[in-house]
């Protein structure tokens, strides 16, 4: 498993910011405190920055280091660091650290290709995806997109048809289908002049499932675990196991007069796949 990130943006205030270094350093992560001009000093350590900017989580990116917003920011704030790149959000009360992730999941057998033309979109799915375990290619030529279909492993597909032409690309993409096996998930804008012509082109044999852009992240945020026996779970189980208890009666509700050894049932609900609720709760801002 991989590190998730490689700098933490925190606004918070300083027992905060320290109850988060606590629990970085618990996990195995040697923090330094960086500002703008200071953190290339420390290339073997998780740098934080306790006085964040854009410009920073850009220049971060630039040199592939990956950065988590970790706090209370407006919501211009998140969509500036959103349009800079930045993909991780962690805005849980401090009260819940533990589950603040810190690795990717195990690396699965999964893989994924995607085609949007988007760069900042290709790079948030990306990180997404990695996230997740899954091995992924953003593609930005149609030419490479169909040779890394045949060549290589692609279980799914992900493609905006809002910039494909359909007419060109369908026929080619058919024929794949027909050769190898893969699930499509497409974009596409439902009010767009011209819907019926594409979807008569046949876009929909191609990608079994088609979503606007609006409702892009949220499907994909609900579909995650991918295995089948989470099919009908809802991200909480219940667990019950018989106990024996003491049972009072009261005078006046609060002066026990009398008590007697029952046997009950013990009902909690856990959450199901906690480490990959965790991960997805990252990246609940796109939805």
């Amino acid at each position: 498993m991989d590190s998730l990130f490689g700098a933490v943006l925190t606004q918070l205030p300083e027992l905060e910011k320290n109850l988060l270094v606590a629990w970085l350093q618990v996990q195995g992560f040697v923090v330094k405190e960086c500002t703008q001009k200071t953190w290339k000093d420390h290339s073997d350590s998780l740098r934080l920055f306790s006085k964040p900017t854009p410009e920073i989580a850009k220049e971060l990116l630039d040199w592939s280091i990956e950065p988590i917003l970790c706090g209370n920011f407006t919501t211009a704030e998140k969509e500036k660091y959103k349009d800079m790149g930045v993909s991780l959000l962690w805005e849980k009360p401090y009260t819940e650290i533990h589950t603040f992730p810190s690795k990717t999941l195990p690396l699965s057998k999964l893989t994924w290709v995607v085609y949007t033309k988007d760069q900042n979109l290709d790079k948030h799915l990306s990180v997404f995806l990695k996230a997740m375990g899954q091995t992924v290619f953003t593609e930005g030529n149609l030419d490479f997109l169909v040779k890394r279909i045949q060549t290589g492993p692609c279980h799914f597909l992900i493609l905006d048809w809002d910039v494909i032409d359909p007419r060109v690309t369908v026929p080619g993409l058919t024929k794949l289908k027909r050769e190898k096996q893969f699930l499509s998930l497409g974009i596409k804008d439902f009010m767009k002049e011209h819907l019926y012509r594409d979807l008569k082109t046949g876009i929909g044999t191609i990608s079994e499932v088609l979503v606007s852009k609006s409702d892009f992240w949220q499907v994909l945020l609900q579909s995650f675990p991918f295995t089948e026996e989470s099919k009908n779970e809802y991200g909480w189980k219940e667990t019950q196991k018989p106990i024996s208890k003491l049972q009072f009666t009261f005078q006046e509700k609060h002066i026990p007069i009398g008590m007697a050894l029952v046997e009950s049932t013990d009902i909690k609900m856990i959450q199901t796949h906690p480490q990959i609720q965790n991960i997805l709760n990252l990246f609940r801002w796109f939805s």
